[in-house]
């Protein structure tokens, strides 16, 4: 078939004209670069008209152009009603894996209807397309992607395309309006009840772009003191905008998104926490009771923004940068790892500002000085023999601290420090800190791998190990479409490198929270864009024994719908963690208790490691499985609870 193509005129910027058709991406998050008409001589084809559509690239035009091709977003209007048109995607990268799967882009038409642009509603309109895609690979080694579209009746009407259920920066500004109006800050803490509903959104950074990069803290009034959290180092740049209150006794649970623009599962997971933590349900009301949650809605927001796949403005990888990150270069993840950081160990440490060969300071300070999240001086005694033991600089929220040892006394809060080469991430994960972290997550969308699953980290000891498997298997009791089987707990998952540009996962959240901290339950949330590989049979709660919902065996194809019961499903899990849940299903569940799934996960953990020292793989047989897990140790695990 001979066949010859012209290019479609961009009559103004992201706006394609041919004959009566008009294609559009000059709007947010949209990605469309170059249009062509294709012009067929072989008769006999389904439809009238064809055009090829080029994706941009992440940073495409510019130094930092880099080649993920997956995300597209556009829209096309206009035509002779009922007309089809074949719509061809000829450059994207290669994802032959995830469309033999059934996998479909989606679509939406707005009517040109004035519609309010409440983020909360703006998933109702998006539906998977009816057909089956086809893809090829072309003769210049491109992937491409077509499907059909039919022009509509209405020559108003603008249908919309994307790679994905789209939510965009602006979805996320104006839900965040939203509860911003719904729960307002008291003008007096007394007015309040402690289980009242806590809720400040601040900006804790801004992005390479200028966007606000948004932090939320959930909590209840339980527990509350009149003291605010500190401002830390280049961070919260609204000086007009109080940090929230301090809370005395409550672990804090730090939850982020969309590190990848394009992975917009993790921004429905985490509506769906959002929504569930502030509503009036008894075991969301617990969690609030106990809890306090930092939750970083949209970690590259530039990035969404620009309609790009994986990067941010500058072609980065933003979720391989915690160790180390910029404030100049990589400020979202810089503001991340302070806020980690800053509540592991109850004040600000700018170790980034500690010279590589400086001697010792004489330098002067007192508590009041001290930026820290709790307003206990013992405690804080406590902490500063840990940092005299370990040879480490701190400093306050604004200034460096000028420590020195009154009359030889270690208790004294003024003190001296030193800096050596020993006070590296292993002085974060000193034991004898009681760390103010409970849990972290970070939530990802994932191409190959069906369903919604989890990465955590590998330990060299049985006991470390089962704790950091707990809360994935709670999961897969919770929801019915997480894969507990589909986790990975490897070592090699904690450093392999990337196949493009050979960066290590010791740079991800996950393993530098780990390395941090010495946080066990530290993860990686990831989920299929597509669907799952089965579904869970979900047991009963504790009050409704008697419930037997009927299941479906069939996986279903995944929805932003299906995305909010995963975020729901995280938070009712940290109550089971807690063991916190008066409404839990684990009791009617094989393992019945914690311990009895604690129990499994030992000796499943065994079991692997038998085999794999028969078979001389060395995935788990360096685990210490020699440890019996006694009374005691199960003491000290509720402890960490």
């Amino acid at each position: 078939m001979n066949i010859t193509s012209d290019i479609v005129p961009e009559v103004q910027p992201g706006v394609f004209t041919y004959e009566l058709y008009t294609i559009l991406s000059n709007f947010e998050s949209a990605n469309l670069a170059q249009v062509k008409y294709v012009r067929k001589q072989t008769p006999g084809i389904d439809e009238d008209l064809e055009f090829n559509l080029w994706t941009k690239p992440d940073c495409g035009g510019t130094e930092f152009e880099c080649n993920y091709k997956s995300w597209f977003y556009f829209a096309i209007k206009g035509g002779i009603p009922g007309t089809a048109v074949r719509l061809n995607l000829v450059n994207l990268n290669k994802q032959s894996k995830m469309y033999s799967q059934g996998m479909t882009p989606v679509f939406k038409v707005d009517l040109g209807k004035s519609e309010k642009p409440n983020a909360k509603f703006s998933k109702a309109s998006w539906f998977r397309i009816k057909e089956i895609p086809t893809y090829q690979v072309n003769e210049n080694q491109e992937f491409v992607l077509s499907f059909s579209h039919r022009s509509l009746e209405n020559i108003e009407a603008t249908t919309y395309y994307a790679f994905t259920y789209p939510y965009t920066y602006t979805d996320l500004c104006n839900s965040l309006s939203f509860y911003e109006k719904q729960f307002p800050l008291p003008s007096d803490l007394k007015e309040k009840n402690e289980k009242d509903i806590y809720f400040h959104r601040e900006t804790i950074v801004k992005s390479l772009d200028n966007r606000s990069v948004d932090l939320l803290t959930i909590s209840s009034f339980k527990d509350i003191s009149e003291e605010r959290e500190c401002r830390l180092f280049g961070l919260f740049p609204d000086e007009n905008k109080p940090r929230p209150y301090a809370f005395k006794k409550k672990k804090v649970v730090v939850m982020s998104a969309r590190v990848h623009p394009g992975e917009t599962p993790s921004s429905f997971v985490m509506n769906g926490l959002i929504k569930y933590l502030l509503s009036k349900d008894e075991q969301a009301n617990i969690l609030r009771q106990n809890y306090v949650f930092k939750l970083i809605p949209m970690l590259n927001p530039d990035g969404v923004a620009r309609g790009f796949y994986r990067t941010d403005t500058r072609g980065t990888n933003l979720n391989r940068f915690y160790l180390k990150p910029s404030l100049k270069f990589h400020p979202t993840i810089y503001a991340a790892r302070s806020l980690i950081l800053y509540h592991h160990l109850g004040y600000e440490l700018r170790d980034e500002l500690i010279k590589e060969h400086s001697n010792i300071l004489d330098l002067t300070t007192s508590s009041s000085t001290f930026c820290r999240s709790s307003d206990n001086d013992d405690d804080l005694n406590i902490r500063i023999k840990d940092m005299l033991a370990t040879d480490c600089i701190v400093y306050d929220g604004q200034n460096k601290i000028k420590p020195k040892i009154i009359n030889n006394d270690p208790d004294s809060l003024n003190i001296l420090l030193k800096k050596s080469q020993s006070c590296t991430a292993d002085f974060f994960t000193n034991k004898g800190l009681d760390s103010g972290l409970y849990l972290y997550v970070d939530f990802h969308g994932h191409a190959s791998k069906k369903g919604i699953f989890m990465y955590g980290n590998h330990f060299d000891n049985i006991v470390d190990n089962i704790e950091c498997m707990v809360y994935p298997k709670l999961m897969s009791i919770n929801n019915q479409n997480f894969h507990y089987t589909s986790c990975n707990f490897s070592e090699h998952n904690m450093y392999s490198k990337d196949k493009k540009f050979g960066l290590s996962k010791e740079g991800s959240g996950r393993v530098a929270v780990l390395k941090y901290t010495g946080l066990i339950r530290s993860y990686t949330l990831e989920c299929n864009y597509n669907t799952g590989r089965f579904v869970n049979f979900i047991p009963p709660t504790v009050h409704f024994v008697a419930e037997r919902r009927t299941q479906s065996l069939v996986p279903p194809k995944f929805t932003p719908t299906i995305f909010e019961q995963v975020g729901k499903s995280l938070a009712i899990s940290i109550l089971d963690l807690s063991n916190l849940n008066p409404n839990s299903r684990l009791e009617n569940s094989d393992f019945k208790s914690l311990t009895g799934l604690r129990e499994m996960l030992r000796s499943n953990i065994i079991s692997d490691c038998n085999r794999n020292r028969r078979l001389g793989s060395k995935s788990t047989s360096n685990i210490n499985v020699d440890i019996p897990i006694t009374s005691k140790q199960f003491l000290n695990l509720k402890k960490r609870i």
